[in-house]
């Protein structure tokens, strides 16, 4: 069996992702795996949360509009053929410029509230974004850990930016993002409670959020789940439905163990 190269953690919010995939991150590193764990922010290696979208005339045109910070620019622009993606917020514009973090939160790609891009492109910088990171990642040893990555980001992010989009093509789209990181044979853990509203419920009390268990809010995540839990059937490598609806992490964490128990053995045994 060829070992995972990537773990991916998915579920609703407050399934307990973040606490799961840092819970992952400790025990592969006390056993010896060398390995990584993102979980959300700039500087994260595939996702693009806080980028904002350039097309070349426009980048051109902002390196002369900001002339104290084009080398900045340069330095953390990620140059594609037909377009630009800029950080804004990790790492912040040097020397700093309210007028330069205002246009590129404008430009932002993803976190905004309107599509700055067709959907077609918005699909293609995600393709090209996977790709590279295939790339990057099939010469290394390293595991590395992302959480909400494949399903949460993007079906938020569709959902916003580009509603009209039905749910058959997200799911195409996201197969095809799955068939792209397939050299690295990911593996899946999807957590899931028994029931969307009281797992809601439970996270707005524990971070004091209460709109989270308004009934538009638990309508719209069993709707997402519904969703994501059709996409796991497509998908061309392993995945497994974890249900942790006593919240026992100790419990759930040994059948991770158990599932992930054959690649672990199998990078031990190449360090």
């Amino acid at each position: 069996m060829k070992k995972t190269k990537l773990i991916m953690l998915e579920g609703i919010p407050g399934s307990g992702k973040t606490t799961t995939s840092q819970l992952l991150y400790t025990y592969l590193k006390e056993v010896g795996v060398n390995s990584e764990v993102y979980i959300e922010g700039s500087e994260h290696p595939i996702d693009l949360p806080f980028y904002a979208y350039l097309t070349k005339s426009e980048y051109n045109k902002l390196l002369i509009r900001f002339p104290q910070q084009a080398e900045w620019i340069r330095l953390n622009s990620i140059i594609e053929n037909d377009y630009i993606l800029i950080p804004y917020k990790v790492p912040e514009p040097k020397p700093w410029s309210d007028e330069l973090a205002e246009y590129l939160s404008f430009k932002e790609l993803c976190y905004s509230n309107k599509a700055i891009v067709p959907f077609n492109i918005y699909k293609k910088v995600f393709y090209t974004r996977f790709e590279q990171y295939v790339t990057r990642m099939s010469n290394t040893d390293a595991v590395t850990i992302f959480e909400s990555v494949l399903f949460q980001h993007q079906i938020h992010d569709i959902n916003r930016l580009y509603p009209q989009i039905p749910e058959d093509e997200i799911m195409e789209y996201i197969r095809n993002l799955a068939v792209i990181i397939s050299p690295l044979n990911p593996v899946l853990l999807y957590i899931s409670q028994n029931s969307v509203e009281e797992s809601l419920k439970h996270t707005a009390i524990i971070r004091s959020k209460p709109k989270w268990s308004n009934p538009e809010t638990v309508e719209y995540y069993i709707k997402r789940k519904n969703l994501e839990l059709r996409i796991v059937k497509l998908l061309p490598f392993r995945s497994y439905i974890l249900n942790n609806t006593d919240r026992d992490w100790n419990k759930m964490f040994d059948s991770i163990k158990s599932i992930l128990d054959c690649e672990i053995k199998d990078v031990m045994n190449s360090v």
